[in-house]
């Protein structure tokens, strides 16, 4: 799967289980951090020695070395080709990863921002030709409040990303730099049988995850960009994969195997070399923009639902195709309006964000996650229809089984339950489709939602609403009158659906 790498400045959170109750969300937004004017001791942007041998190690191989790739980091990055016992089997993803590429590994075990920023201040920059480019993960160990007597806020942690970006900067205007949003770690509710655990508390949590996100805004779109690889770790009810990473904070080989797959793209692109990675078969969860023509403009719709996102503080937001695309309210671009009049009588006084692209599949609901439509919000539900037209089979694309579409889907859930933690998803089984039960289509999306209820059908905040049968006659076939073209609805369709939407709304998690 390919993440986000953000290419533009993004100017861009009702209660994890409920829309009616009032509440506001447990974790306000960050707004644009701002950098301490004067550091001082003990802050994130103000450096702080830690003289070594690794150090000068790496000082000395700087300055001996040519080097296109540089990787800045913890011991997350350190654990990458530069360390043995439980991590030997991890130098073989250096290998076939970044061994080729010139790369150094400048990634420091315990570290927290302003350590970084002392150790390239001496001597770490001192290339005798500018790389190409600069990965930079840091910033989890400022907020781990299980093994520091004092952590940072998110603002200081973004200050110390800042001034290490600010700083290679300054010394090479010509390299790429690619910030990585500061990856998942164990709470004190997650579990694992690993003889080592990082779970630090919800309030630092709450920090890591703001502080992660706050990075999105060093990008310049030139020479500075942002990605967000959170998703790779996480499952659909958001807990860590143990199977990538045991102790719920480093990625073991199998989580380094899939970390570098999803940041390759990107980085053969900054580099300008051809993608390590072989392609991923399954076309439902490979990330893609537009596909198809049909009748406006997507980029733009795209750009206006990120700006639309930001402003109006959404409550409810429905994301899917043309279907969802149709439900009208905003953005406006596009035009689709025939469930608008339903959408106000039956979500009045609610703020809602209509992220319906007409004839997008799960593939493209993937890339619209990664590049900023989730970034800046923090609605209590999520509405996710998509996968119909993973049915279908184009001059663009391919169509897709029921078990690649249901692994689109899933990968639409975490990655929306990635960016937002607290919210409730409602995924809506695939609508019925063609006029009569027995077409080849009809049987698709039956064995593809069976298959989904497997799989999301008992996930936390997780709610599969299932309105087929409301849809169609007793007898299996599709009325004009629901779906005047066997698969959009009509008015009265989309009072059945609303109806559906206020019922999972209001029923218990």
């Amino acid at each position: 799967m390919q993440p986000a790498l953000i290419h533009l400045p993004i100017f861009l959170g009702l209660l994890a289980f409920g829309l009616a109750d009032g509440k506001e969300p447990t974790s306000p937004l960050t707004d644009a951090p701002q950098q301490s004017a004067v550091p001082k001791p003990g802050d994130a942007d103000f450096p702080n020695p830690r003289p070594g041998a690794r150090h000068e190690q790496k000082v000395a191989a700087v300055k001996s070395g040519d080097y296109d790739l540089v990787m800045v980091g913890d011991s997350i990055t350190q654990c990458l080709g530069d360390s043995g016992g439980e991590w030997e089997p991890v130098k073989a993803v250096w290998s076939k990863y970044y061994a080729h590429r010139k790369a150094i590994n400048l990634g420091y075990s315990g570290y927290r921002t302003e350590d970084i920023l002392w150790n390239l201040q001496n001597g770490e920059l001192d290339f005798a030709r500018p790389p190409k480019v600069f990965r930079i993960l840091i910033g989890t160990n400022n907020l781990d409040d299980q093994h520091y007597k004092s952590i940072h806020s998110a603002q200081q942690v973004f200050a110390g990303t800042k001034a290490i970006v600010d700083l290679i900067r300054g010394r090479f205007p010509d390299s790429k730099i690619l910030v990585l949003r500061i990856l998942p770690s164990g709470g004190k509710k997650d579990k694992t049988t690993y003889n080592r655990v990082y779970c630090r508390s919800d309030q630092a949590l709450a920090a890591l995850r703001d502080a992660g996100m706050a990075a999105s805004r060093l990008t310049d779109g030139k020479q500075v960009f942002w990605m967000d690889i959170n998703h790779v770790f996480l499952q659909p009810d958001g807990t860590i994969n143990p199977n990538l990473m045991p102790d719920l904070i480093h990625p073991n080989a199998a989580g380094h195997e899939a970390m570098a797959r999803a940041i390759e793209p990107e980085i053969a692109g900054l580099l300008g070399d051809r993608p390590v990675a072989d392609p991923e078969p399954n076309t439902a969860i490979v990330p893609v923009p537009k596909l198809e023509n049909d009748g406006y403009d997507w980029m733009a719709r795209h750009q206006d639902a990120i700006l639309t996102g930001e402003t109006t503080d959404p409550e409810l937001v429905f994301v899917g195709d043309s279907i969802t695309h149709a439900w009208g309210g905003l953005p406006a671009g596009g035009a689709r309006t025939t469930g608008q009049n339903v959408l106000k009588s039956a979500f009045p006084g609610l703020r809602t964000l209509n992220l319906g692209f007409g004839w997008d599949r799960t593939q493209n609901v993937l890339w619209r996650i990664d590049h900023g439509e989730f970034d800046r919000i923090r609605p209590r539900t999520v509405v996710l229809n998509i996968g119909t037209n993973n049915t279908s089979k184009t001059a663009n694309a391919r169509d897709n089984t029921p078990a690649e579409i249901v692994a689109g889907i899933r990968a639409c859930v975490i990655r929306i339950r990635s960016k937002l933690p607290e919210t409730r998803i409602l995924v809506m089984r695939i609508f019925p489709r063609e006029e009569r039960p027995d077409h080849p289509r009809r049987k698709t999306i039956d064995e593809t939602n069976r298959l989904l209820a497997a799989e999301l059908g008992n996930v936390d905040g997780v709610a599969l609403l299932d309105i087929g049968t409301a849809l169609t006659k007793p007898d299996g076939t599709i009325s004009r009158e629901i779906m005047p073209d066997f698969c959009h609805l009509t008015p009265k369709g989309y009072q059945i659906w609303a109806d559906a939407i206020r019922g999972g709304i209001a029923a218990k998690p």
